[in-house]
């Protein structure tokens, strides 16, 4: 069922869980907080679940707000997920609870329309945009504080409007948000102005692992935990490393795994939508958008990076013979 009307869905019952995906990053914080603020002013109880880290630049934006562990969250709350392309998305703990959540936002067009009730558009830049769209078009009120999480996940899952995805349907909205008082500046100076020693030390181990193959098209690198514990540095601090791949003169893909204890990580971006990450992604579980995408599998595999290095230059191959 696809929905269009976000009031009837979110004002409906008098209390709800919000979730987004594991790693949770700007426009999964960003919508959550958001829809806690739209709820609470109508007296309607919401509880936020952490199934993630926050890290040292998202958890500012989350003080103060109530948030309940995924251990610890009450499963007989209808849940609303949030930024997430499937229902594998928001991690083991609350899908055991849950045989399907109640309500599905999100933009992503791998999303499998997983829940009860879903509003999903996959031309917008964000979970964010698809709220604030929502919001705006059924004339439901909303404060500055708001306005503010909104323009989180706005700007930080459009890579601060650079993408595609940024059309003037994003331009409108933010027009709107700013006219409830934001200061741009200051959100950005929170997300993109807090970098520390620590997460350069990481970046610089990453870049020494830059290679580029297939005739410059593709480009790959990769950290491993003990980068991760030899620099200090958080599990978020490799936001925005993948487009460093894709940054490179006459490269068109760009790949970033992250290897950890127990599984592999990957972003995946493209200069252009027609190399579709989103069907690579597909093939390991994953999803996302045709030009930015990603999957998370647990592996062990020491070969894994030269085999996923292989898989990615044939999939280079085929959308070229195609083309």
């Amino acid at each position: 069922m696809d929905d269009k009307k976000l009031a009837a869905l979110l004002f409906k019952h008098p209390a709800y869980n919000v979730v987004g995906h594991v790693r949770p990053d700007g426009d999964c914080v960003g919508s959550q907080l958001a829809i806690f603020n739209i709820l609470m002013a109508r007296n309607i109880k919401c509880n936020i679940i952490k199934n993630g880290n926050y890290g040292s630049i998202l958890s500012p934006f989350v003080d103060g707000y109530a948030v309940v562990s995924d251990t610890q969250f009450d499963p007989t709350l209808p849940l609303i997920c949030v930024d997430c392309s499937d229902f594998k998305r928001v991690g083991v703990n609350i899908r055991e609870k849950y045989d399907k959540p109640y309500l599905n936002i999100d933009h992503h067009i791998s999303n499998d329309k997983f829940a009860d009730h879903n509003i999903v558009d996959a031309s917008a830049s964000s979970a964010a945009q698809v709220i604030a769209e929502a919001l705006i078009r059924e004339n439901i009120d909303f404060d500055k504080k708001t306005a503010e999480m909104l323009y989180l996940g706005i700007m930080t899952d459009s890579n601060r409007f650079a993408y595609d995805t940024t059309t003037l349907d994003t331009i409108k909205v933010v027009a709107t948000l700013v006219a409830k008082g934001i200061r741009v500046s200051k959100i950005f100076q929170k997300v993109y102005e807090r970098d520390t020693l620590q997460k350069y030390a990481l970046l610089e181990r990453f870049l020494r692992n830059v290679t580029v193959f297939e005739n410059g098209r593709c480009c790959m690198s990769f950290i491993t935990e003990k980068d991760f514990m030899e620099t200090g540095a958080e599990l978020l601090d490799t936001e925005g490393f993948v487009n460093y791949t894709r940054q490179i003169r006459d490269v068109e893909v760009g790949a970033f795994l992250e290897f950890h204890d127990n599984y592999v990580k990957c972003s995946l971006r493209s200069k252009d939508a027609a190399w579709r990450m989103d069907l690579l992604a597909k093939e390991f579980g994953g999803g996302g958008h045709p030009a930015a995408a990603g999957f998370i599998i647990e592996h062990k595999d020491p070969a894994f990076y030269s085999k996923f290095r292989s898989t990615l230059a044939e999939h280079v191959k085929n959308i070229l013979l195609k083309s």
